[in-house]
């Protein structure tokens, strides 16, 4: 009992109880400042005048605490004392603090340095600005200081300007912290910013097939959309994921307008490919009229708000964001609703409900952006999801477009065949008209008027079966043999039966289904018997057509055991009239048309044992 009350006098002598738990109540406080930051009391003096000096300030005692409703003003300055009694211990003098604070546009701390009081600046578009923004916190910087700082060992002072929105005095915060709150992102943060870092993968990914479709298809609507892309993900996560520090290089002054004024820009890249999407200038014309009133509604503010840089007026660029803002989006639903009433094709569908998306979605971005949220960077929720669902219904209506676009072309490569089909059969009628006409005049010449009438007849028959074939570009197998046999028998009548012919069909084609190019064995049928089959002196002249399916090909063969060509090239040197076979050539040009249709054709020269030519096989593979 004794020891303890002598130890118990002990402590209460030496003041060792009253030291402990002030220690103890320093050492909870550094700790409380490391967690959540040490609240500091300002007060605050509204001035007219930018300069104003301290010394004038702290001379006219005229701060006061702000009231509930009072707001910044752009052309007021804002003199700020913080109070830091009983704030920081003296224990703590030499130790370096933190000042977390709302980010002004201009300002300056006023400190104290050794035996003067000395400013640096902290504002966000101050030059050499010694206020750093704290990431994904939007509205507050921080800077470091002392203990020694303090101006009469208790305040420090800001002059702080406000000129991009307006907001409540009652909202600036001051905290004093132990350690920097600028860190490098952990996987908290990182996870808190999947939504933007998928948003910009599916942006990426869209600009991308954008702008290949364009290089490809050479269309606008296209290149404006791969540039709208680009431009609204710059201004919905510019920001949030640092993407202007990148662009502007630190500076902030040309970061804050760009950043406004990039929504206007990604407008009238939009409104730009709405125009070339619809082809509202031939089938929306009053859609089209609406459009020219809303590009100028957005191509003026962008003029303007470029001149107000160069003039420094940002009251200006306030102003015309948020005026022209609401006149485009007034516009622009007025415009989608009438679409909605005269939509011609799905395409109008798409472009409906991929803008009133964007429309909700901005229209939720500014209804339940908080009233401090000047900047309105704290609700890009609203606008992150209507922008991807936008997305996503554009993706669908540009592939929808490029469909669209392929089958157009698909169709007009289609149509330029067939006229050049047509053309080229047109070129064949008269060419087997001249050689029929000149038969029948070596019959008149001969004086052989039965086989003239009989050649004439048969000659009727065939040419008005080539003119109502001539309508389609193909005919059935039946049609091509019934064409055929007129034609050999006109040549058989020509020529006095010099030579005699057969066709073989396969039994298991079609024959009545099956469609050929129309006329495509006639000139090599002709070129058989004039060059092949009729010089020849000696033995039965013979031409065989056969149609045999061959897997997925059908094979048209005209086989003759005429000359060859060999022999028949030698006549045509030795001839002293040299005739380019016009058929031939035409119905070359008409398969090569042909494409993926057909595999062409191939010439195989005929020889027996010794090598001595026995005629010559012509064969041409359709697909069937």
């Amino acid at each position: 009992m004794y020891w303890q009350f002598r130890i118990l006098r002990f402590i209460v002598k030496r003041n060792v109880l009253k030291r402990s738990l002030l220690i103890i109540g320093l050492c909870l406080v550094v700790e409380g400042m490391a967690q959540n930051g040490l609240h500091i009391p300002f007060k605050v003096l509204k001035n007219e005048s930018d300069s104003t000096a301290l010394g004038q300030v702290i001379k006219s005692g005229a701060f006061k605490s702000p009231g509930p409703s009072e707001e910044t003003n752009h052309k007021s300055t804002y003199w700020v004392q913080l109070d830091f009694q009983d704030k920081v211990s003296p224990l703590y003098k030499d130790s370096t603090f933190y000042l977390k604070f709302n980010s002004f546009d201009f300002g300056e701390l006023y400190f104290w340095d050794k035996d003067h009081v000395s400013k640096r600046p902290i504002g966000l578009f101050d030059h050499r600005t010694q206020g750093t923004e704290i990431p994904l916190t939007n509205y507050y910087s921080e800077t470091s200081i002392s203990p020694n700082n303090l101006i009469d060992k208790r305040y420090l002072y800001l002059k702080a300007k406000r000129i991009t929105f307006s907001e409540r005095l009652q909202n600036w915060n001051f905290t004093l912290l132990t350690s920097s709150s600028i860190k490098k992102l952990d996987l908290d943060d990182l996870k808190s910013l999947w939504p933007y870092y998928a948003f910009a993968g599916g942006c990426l990914i869209i600009w991308l097939s954008t702008i290949s479709f364009y290089f490809y298809l050479r269309k606008l609507e296209f290149l404006f959309y791969s540039i709208y892309i680009i431009l609204l993900f710059i201004y919905v996560s510019g920001d949030i994921l640092s993407l202007y520090d990148h662009i502007f290089s630190g500076n902030r002054l040309l970061h804050h307008w760009f950043s406004q004024g990039s929504l206007l820009l990604a407008n009238f890249a939009y409104g730009m490919f709405f125009i070339y999407y619809l082809r509202t200038k031939k089938d929306y014309p009053k859609v089209h009229s609406l459009m020219y009133v809303i590009m100028a509604s957005i191509f003026l503010p962008i003029v303007v708000i470029g001149i107000f840089y160069f003039m420094d007026y940002m009251a200006g660029l306030n102003y015309m964001i948020s005026s022209f803002t609401h006149v485009i989006l007034s516009l622009s639903t007025l415009g989608l609703i009438y679409l909605g009433f005269n939509a011609k094709n799905v395409l109008a569908y798409f472009v409906i409900a991929a803008s009133f998306s964007f429309i909700i979605s901005y229209v939720l971005h500014i209804y339940f952006a908080d009233p401090e949220d000047g900047l309105l960077l704290n609700s890009r929720y609203y606008l992150l999801i209507g922008c991807s669902f936008e997305i996503i219904i554009f993706t669908i209506g540009l592939n929808y477009k490029v469909h669209l676009e392929f089958r157009e072309n698909i169709l007009l490569q289609q149509k330029a065949l067939d006229e050049k089909n047509k053309a080229l059969r047109a070129q064949i009628n008269p060419h087997f008209i001249f050689n029929a006409l000149s038969s029948i005049q070596n019959l008149i010449i001969k004086n052989d008027i039965r086989s003239s009438l009989r050649y004439l007849s048969r000659f009727s028959h065939l040419t008005r079966n080539i003119l109502e074939g001539s309508i389609e570009p193909n005919a059935t197998i039946d049609a091509e043999i019934e064409m055929l046999k007129d034609y050999l028998e006109l040549e058989s009548l020509r020529f006095d039966k010099n030579f005699s012919y057969e066709i073989l069909v396969d039994e298991d084609l079609d024959t009545s289904s099956i469609e050929i190019p129309y006329m495509t064995l006639q000139p090599f049928v002709e070129n058989s018997i004039i060059h092949g089959l009729l010089p020849k002196n000696e033995g039965e002249r013979k031409l065989t057509i056969s149609f045999k399916k061959h897997g997925e090909f059908l094979l048209c063969i005209v086989d003759d055991n005429g000359i060859g060509r060999k022999a028949s090239q030698e006549r045509s040197k030795n001839s002293l009239r040299k005739k380019r076979s016009r058929g031939m050539e035409v119905t070359s040009l008409r398969l090569n048309a042909l494409g993926g249709k057909t595999k062409g054709y191939q010439i195989i020269d005929k020889t027996d044992q010794n090598g001595e030519p026995t005629g010559t096989t012509v064969i041409i593979e359709l697909c069937l």
